[in-house]
């Protein structure tokens, strides 16, 4: 099994939890509640663009590291084989969609 590297990204736990907080599908928090400052909703929202490209960096790395072993067995990505892509590349493609959409966000956020 392969150990992990020291250049993934660091991704933040809650204190006392092994997995990253989730957060719930239209509780945007880069939107923010009514009455906050811009100032904070614009921090905020670039925190979420720096989440967000540590997690593709990560998708990456571990594409990259699958693909090298499943090489080294010879074998072939079966998702890749049934869909024409594999499920990584699908989660690298949908995490790089989500950084345009912040990108664009945080943009609009500045001009107000």
């Amino acid at each position: 099994m392969d150990t992990p590297s020291t250049d993934t990204p660091k991704i933040e736990f809650e204190p006392g939890l092994e997995t990253p907080k989730l957060r719930l599908a239209g509780a945007s928090e880069a939107a923010g509640p009514v009455g906050v400052s811009p100032e904070r909703r614009l921090e905020e929202q670039e925190r979420l663009l720096e989440e967000a490209r540590q997690v593709l960096v990560a998708l990456k790395v571990d594409r990259s590291r699958i693909e090298a072993r499943l090489a080294e067995l010879g074998r072939e990505d079966p998702i890749e084989v049934t869909r024409g892509r594999s499920a990584l590349d699908k989660a690298i493609l949908e995490c790089q969609e989500v950084i345009e959409r912040l990108d664009h966000l945080v943009l609009a956020t500045r001009n107000r």
